[in-house]
């Protein structure tokens, strides 16, 4: 750790648990590649191109203005024809479901042969800071919210239950223009006025500025005489991430959505390809700019308590949440019938309970859980384990538990280790 009176300096290990996907945007489109084998070939078109000959260039290009599904027909012959290894900018393993996912949607001339990428560098992928940044705020949110709830976990029912609620008071003619009141009798629920999943026309655009105002509030940070949060109070302009180390390798692989109505333990046939990161380690920069945390004077005074207590709190805070949730997931998946998840999450929860010692205390240094990327459900967005909604059908309540699965396996587990 790096120290001084106004900046201290963290350097982090982030090990996966699970396959974790962080998206880009970037979208690797069926005529970029084609299997080889149990991988996965990426080609630079232009040089493609040139080491084609020119009657094969000329099918390839036909071929992709027909479609995707032509395209990758006509690479998928181009591959094993020629050696197109020259071509290649690089290649990463496939996983079983991710190869035959595709060799069938080949023969049907059906499916989604769009592949997500991780952000990436000249290095290579890594995990963006602001991914990692992402994951601690919501973990600190959940502590602010849960203390302001009087939450507690209920081991029988596995949810959270609390004394207070947080609800929306619309104080004019916009939605969005009103506070957030803390009602002493309730549930410990966060109702917002609007349906999360299926909004109403109109409420998208309230959302935002409703959510910003349930974060400063939960925060303590100050509002301003219109009405809104004071932009320079947000406690987290004291905290900064880098991004990390390029990711040792990476894997493509099929990820599903299991569990519908009508078939509980089945997939329900929403799939998208991903490229995964599951193996190996990378490292990241955490920065505590305490001279805002604790100057009398700073912007952040009024809410610098939720990052007062740095690593110390975000750890127990992030195992708390997370350890829960493990739970929870573990006994959704037995009951579902999913073993190969649930055998995963088994080893997931041993090793979330590695974070303590005999006596219940936490480890140092520090190591703690963090749910991130995409296929973590709710949990990587909102504060699911409380918000509760009110619609015509009656109310819902946002669950934490994650049905998109990468290979059969959970998605988005990650072990973050503080070095000494």
């Amino acid at each position: 750790m790096a120290e001084n009176d106004f900046l201290k300096s963290y350097r982090v290990r982030i090990t996966p648990l699970s396959p974790v996907h962080v998206g880009s945007g970037e979208v690797l489109e069926p005529y970029q590649y084609a299997l080889k084998g149990h991988e996965l070939w990426v080609f630079d078109l232009s040089k493609l191109i040139d080491i084609l000959p020119d009657t094969e260039a000329g099918d390839y290009l036909r071929a992709v203005e027909r479609g995707p599904f032509e395209a990758r027909k006509k690479l998928s012959q181009l591959v094993e024809r020629y050696d197109l290894e020259p071509a290649t900018i690089w290649r990463a393993p496939v996983a079983p479901g991710f190869r035959d996912f595709l060799s069938q949607a080949l023969r049907r001339g059906t499916g989604e042969l769009g592949i997500r990428l991780f952000p990436s560098a000249l290095e290579g992928p890594y995990l963006p800071g602001s991914s990692l940044k992402g994951a601690i705020r919501t973990t600190v949110l959940f502590d602010a919210s849960r203390n302001k709830l009087k939450a507690e976990f209920n081991d029988d029912s596995l949810k959270w239950v609390g004394k207070r609620d947080y609800i929306w008071q619309q104080q004019g003619r916009r939605l969005s223009q009103g506070r957030w009141y803390l009602e002493d009798r309730g549930n410990g629920r966060i109702r917002p006025p609007f349906a999360l999943k299926r909004p109403r026309r109109g409420e998208k655009r309230e959302a935002l500025p409703i959510n910003q105002a349930y974060e400063a509030t939960v925060l303590d940070v100050p509002f301003s005489k219109n009405g809104k949060p004071v932009i320079h109070g947000d406690p987290f302009r004291a905290l900064a991430v880098s991004d990390s180390s390029p990711l040792p390798a990476t894997q493509f692989h099929l990820v599903e959505v299991y569990g519908s109505r009508k078939n509980p333990s089945g997939p329900t046939g929403i799939v998208q390809l991903a490229q995964v990161w599951s193996e190996g380690s990378v490292e990241a920069n955490l920065r505590f700019h305490t001279g805002q945390l604790n100057h009398s004077n700073s912007a952040i005074r009024s809410s610098a308590q939720a990052l007062k207590g740095e690593l110390a709190t975000l750890a127990k805070s992030a195992y708390e949440r997370l350890i829960n949730l493990a739970d929870a997931e573990l006994y959704e998946y037995d009951q579902r019938g999913w073993n190969k998840a649930a055998r995963a999450m088994e080893h997931i929860l041993d090793t979330i309970e590695g974070c303590l010692n005999e006596d219940g205390t936490l480890k140092k240094p520090y190591r703690f859980p963090l749910r991130m990327g995409y296929g973590s459900s709710e949990l990587s967005m909102r504060l699911s384990e409380f918000i509760e909604y009110t619609t015509r059908k009656g109310s819902i309540r946002l669950n934490p538990i994650s049905r998109k699965l990468s290979e059969g396996l959970p998605m988005g587990w990650v072990m973050v280790e503080v070095l000494e």
